[in-house]
């Protein structure tokens, strides 16, 4: 009788070793480009930050024409140091250029367009990925057309029902950012009347630093295509309570073929759905905050069943999934001449039993069984050093920021601020992001941030997380994490 084996089972060894021929390397980059990805993030906040200041010197002077143009740019060299799992560290450093274009037409028709030219240099040995320029160089590009502010511009007063439709490259943060979060070919549209608003969106995903959630996939970090469409429904009911529900539907067409191992072909293919619930709103004037629970349905392709003895795939199947994730933030905002806020978030997301790896179909659910991992092209905020995705995590952020007034005729110039974030697994007996032992436990952080703008067109940025390791942190993984980031930029 042939000896059947599913992967989890001591036997892994084995398997992993067959499927080495795509998987090799694969494991020793994955961590350094989860942590690119938040070099990215951090990079694209600080470049959306310069976007809009731009934007607001030029909105603030009088319009007397009925076409304005608004035309600019940034560069910006940033210095990155990475510490990995295992103690071993990377540099990264950054050279950028950013133009950009602002067109409104009777304040109704707007077009934006922004070249990026980004370089990554890293250090001899450290580059998960090779050096070079990150293409393409389109960053975002879209039309929007306002009807509400277009009547205002015309007749001075809107009507009862408006739309709004924003067509092009864009970035899409869907909700609260847990079911998508990142850069989009889109078509977003939005229909308002009265207390109530709707929202369809129909897009695809932008490659160009895009990582895939599934890393065992072949070009899971250059090469992502997903077809998104959702809708959402919202109402504005009072200041203190705007419930929202949404559905977000992604479709997997990634134009992997299947993965030829010793045991047979190996197929990938992740099919989900996100049903939202959802509020947001204010209590007085300092207090806000904003909440959403996630259900996520769909269907994966389960990971191998083998026949050890006869060298072959016994069994793949095409799994349910049936997973939640949820965040809540709070936040609240002292109106004086600091404008300081304190803020905090909860978040969690659920796992599955059978998993090895927490985001990927090698090492992923069981053949003929409910996958229970939350999965998605989304983001929040999970610190800087250790960066952990959502499945199986449960994370409490606390922390604040504030204006440094060291020079009382720009006081707002400088602002500083720090972040704790508080580590555990939703499951303890179950795999996250990271390698884990069975203990809760995974550690905290602490991430700080100052900006300063040095002259009106002269920036510094500065970003530092240290990661301390629990008692879920595997011996071999247990070394302090820190993440260095410095940059300064020019804009004009």
């Amino acid at each position: 009788m042939a000896s059947k084996a599913y992967l989890p089972l001591p036997s892994i060894c084995l398997a992993l070793l067959a499927l080495a021929s795509v998987a090799h390397g694969q494991g020793g980059v994955v961590e350094a480009n989860r942590q690119l990805e938040v070099i990215t993030r951090l990079e694209q906040e600080l470049q959306d930050q310069d976007m809009a200041y731009r934007r607001q010197m030029a909105d603030a002077q009088t319009v007397t024409e009925r076409l304005t143009l608004d035309v600019g740019g940034s560069f910006r060299f940033g210095l990155a140091s990475l510490d990995e799992a295992t103690g071993s560290s990377r540099t990264l450093r950054q050279y950028e250029t950013n133009l950009y274009l602002l067109s409104k037409f009777d304040g109704g028709h707007t077009f934006f367009g922004n070249l990026r030219f980004l370089y990554n240099d890293w250090n001899t040995g450290d580059s998960p990925d090779d050096d070079g320029l990150l293409t393409p160089y389109g960053n975002r590009y879209w039309y929007e057309l306002d009807t509400r502010a277009l009547s205002m511009y015309q007749r001075g007063y809107a009507d009862d029902l408006n739309f709004n439709i924003r067509v092009g490259r864009q970035f899409i943060n869907w909700n609260s950012g847990l079911a998508y979060s990142n850069d989009m070919y889109a078509f977003l549209g939005t229909a308002s009347l009265d207390v109530f608003k709707f929202t369809g969106l129909f897009g695809q995903t932008a490659r160009s630093g895009l990582y895939d959630f599934d890393v065992t996939r072949t070009e899971y970090d250059e090469n992502t295509d997903r077809i998104y469409w959702g809708l959402k429904l919202e109402a504005d009911l009072m200041p203190e309570f705007k419930p929202y529900v949404s559905y977000l539907v992604q479709r997997d067409h990634n134009d992997d073929q299947p993965l030829n191992t010793v045991f047979g072909p190996l197929d990938f293919k992740y099919d989900s759905e996100y049903l939202s619930f959802g509020a947001a709103g204010t209590i007085g004037p300092q207090f806000t905050y904003t909440i959403e629970a996630i259900h996520e349905t769909g269907h994966t392709m389960s990971s191998i069943d083998i026949d050890f003895l006869n060298l072959r795939i016994i069994e793949q199947t095409r799994n349910p999934i049936d997973a939640w994730a949820g965040a809540m933030t709070m936040a609240w905002a002292f109106r004086n001449r600091t404008n300081a806020v304190i803020d905090m978030t909860l978040a969690m997301g659920t796992s599955d039993p059978d998993r090895l790896i927490s985001n990927g179909t090698i090492g992923g659910d069981a053949p003929s069984s409910t996958d229970r991992a939350f999965n998605s092209l989304g983001y929040i905020n999970t610190g800087l050093a250790f960066a952990p995705q959502i499945a199986n995590l449960t994370m409490l952020r606390a922390g604040g920021s504030t204006a440094i007034p060291f020079d009382p005729k720009r006081p707002s110039a400088m602002r500083g601020g720090v972040d704790f974030f508080f580590f555990s697994k939703t499951d303890a007996d179950h795999v996250n992001s990271s390698p884990t032992t069975d203990d809760r436990w995974l550690g905290w952080e602490m991430d700080w941030k100052l900006d300063w703008q040095i002259m009106s067109d002269v920036t510094l940025n500065f970003r530092y997380g240290i990661f301390f390791p629990g008692d879920g942190i595997p011996d071999a993984f247990d070394d302090t994490r820190h993440f260095v980031y410095g940059a300064i930029s020019y804009a004009f």
